[in-house]
């Protein structure tokens, strides 16, 4: 099973390996300075001590364990034995150390140097030697003491960006947490609090961004609905008409007839393009105005009340409508719209009573009444439809008013 990279893992392993490297150079750099540091000591001593007393007659003196002679051959044995004079050079510190102090006590070391001041020269000599007979006692070597510091460090090292990422970690998890359980209601609500300022704005970002995505989802899914709902009426009509020219032509009615029943399938198929465009157009807040054109309001309720006229069905409905021929300025896709249904609503929730239409000017009123309470609510036609218009008589400012009366409703529309 391939494993996915993690950040989490990735930056704690490269801040342990940086960790651990640096620890280990800074270690190592350590131990130079230590070896390094001794032997200036030792060194600087020696000088001290080289010229502290007159050396009589060539006799080799012994100053605080320190061998001072002017010649080679007065220094002890030892040291001629286990250091070599043709390596030694003025004012440097030659040495042999019998083992490795790092991990355990030396078994002897020999120290010399030459100095020379004023033409006069001094050998300087140091050496210990460990006795194999006595008893050795357990102590821990210098190395062990800086490697168990070394340790110490690399585990705080360790520690510190496991401790950080945790602190980074948690609000990242929230973050994902919160981000995989958004849905419709929390995107309107504020964002929680990450701790981070740059988790704060990215959480504003992604909601703002699943915002628009859910904006644009209920757009679509509001034009489908509208759409849905709208195209019911011109659909129906062109089936209706589809139907009744085949019957015509089969029984070969005159051409004229059927010359009429092809112009309201054609104005259905014209109804349709206009309601579409229109639904497209109020669905994208688009800036492009919908045309204006004279629009006669009476006409055109006139035209939808014959061709809704198939929902009084079964029903026992007395219709009145009363129109003028007046023409007006309007945008006649969005005015078919509100006209039809208003006077949908009105056919679908009388069941056995009265219509009444009457358009006077650009101001239509429709009141429906029942002879009997209606107590069935039919939804459909009347929720998106009044939606629908509520929306579209908003947008243009017209001024609209549906109330409920007693056994109906009153509508009254001006379009102006």
């Amino acid at each position: 099973m391939k494993i996915r990279p993690s950040l989490k893992i990735y930056f704690l392993a490269m801040m342990i390996i940086t960790g651990f490297t640096t620890i280990s150079i800074m270690s190592l750099v350590s131990f130079n300075y230590f070896f390094t540091g001794l032997d200036f000591s030792m060194s600087h001593s020696m000088r001290e001590q080289a010229y502290k007393y007159p050396i009589v007659d060539g006799q080799p003196r012994i100053i605080n364990d320190y061998f001072v002679a002017s010649r080679w051959q007065d220094l002890p044995k030892d040291i001629r034995e286990n250091l070599d004079e043709q390596n030694l050079v003025e004012e440097e510190l030659l040495k042999n150390v019998d083992g490795n102090p790092l991990f355990a006590q030396p078994k002897a070391g020999y120290f010399v140097m030459l100095v020379n001041r004023g033409g006069e020269k001094r050998y300087i000599a140091s050496m210990f030697v460990n006795d194999a007979q006595a008893p050795k006692e357990d102590k821990i070597p210098p190395f062990a003491y800086i490697l168990l510091i070394a340790l110490v460090a690399m585990g705080l090292f360790s520690l510190v960006p496991y401790f950080i990422l945790r602190k980074v970690a948690n609000p990242i998890e929230k973050l994902t947490a919160w981000t995989k359980q958004l849905n419709k209601e929390q995107l309107s609500q504020p964002t929680p609090d990450f701790y981070y300022s740059e988790f704060n704005s990215l959480a504003k970002i992604v909601q703002s961004s699943l915002q628009s995505v859910q904006e644009s989802l209920d757009r679509e899914q509001r034009f489908l609905g509208y759409a849905s709902h709208e195209l019911r009426t011109p659909i129906a009509v062109t089936r209706t008409n589809t139907e009744l020219l085949r019957k015509m032509m089969i029984k070969g009615i005159s051409t004229k007839k059927q010359l009429e029943v092809v112009d309201r399938i054609e104005r259905a198929s014209l109804t349709m393009t206009d309601l579409t465009e229109t639904l497209l157009w109020l669905n994208r807040q688009s800036d492009k105005s919908i045309p204006i054109k004279p629009v006669s309001i009476g006409l055109m309720t006139e035209r939808l009340l014959q061709e809704l006229n198939y929902l009084l069905n079964g029903k026992t409905v007395e219709v009145a409508i009363k129109t003028d021929q007046s023409t007006h300025s309007l945008p006649e896709a969005l005015c078919q719209i509100v006209i039809t249904n208003l006077i949908r609503n009105a056919l679908q929730h009388t069941h056995d009573g009265s219509i009444t239409v009457k358009q006077s000017d650009a101001s239509l009123t429709i009141i429906n009444q029942n002879l009997t309470e209606d107590e069935t609510k039919e939804a459909l036609g009347f929720g998106l439809g009044l939606e629908l218009t509520e929306r579209l008589v908003e947008h243009y400012g017209w001024q609209y008013k549906n109330e409920s009366i007693s056994k109906g409703h009153y509508v009254e529309i001006n379009f102006y």
